[in-house]
């Protein structure tokens, strides 16, 4: 059971490299995920994940607040895309806010 063990260790430890068409290990890297919202030439509710149709005013006002913590806490990053990405959602959660939530 032992040499079992050792063998499935030693597999794990030692893998090998995938072959291309040419017959070389090529590496491959993986697709980068992205969490970021895709803010080019959409409103305000796309972009903050809302649906006044269906969400309540209680779970929009919940779900702008998650959303301007996290977005408020980026737009003081050294990253200028980071603050950019910020920056736009910010300005997006005001919108929906005034909007869905402090309207009367």
């Amino acid at each position: 059971m032992i040499k079992r063990l050792f063998s499935l260790i030693k597999k794990d430890a030692d893998p090998k490299p995938a072959k291309g068409a040419t017959g070389t290990a090529t590496a491959t890297r993986p697709a980068t995920v992205s969490h970021k919202p895709k803010t080019s030439a959409k409103s305000p509710e796309i972009i903050c994940g809302i649906d006044p149709k269906k969400m309540s005013r209680d779970e929009i006002r919940k779900r702008l607040a998650e959303l301007f913590r996290r977005h408020n806490q980026a737009e003081a990053s050294l990253d200028p895309e980071l603050r950019e990405e910020a920056r736009i959602m910010l300005d997006a959660i005001v919108v929906c806010r005034e909007k869905y939530v402090d309207e009367g």
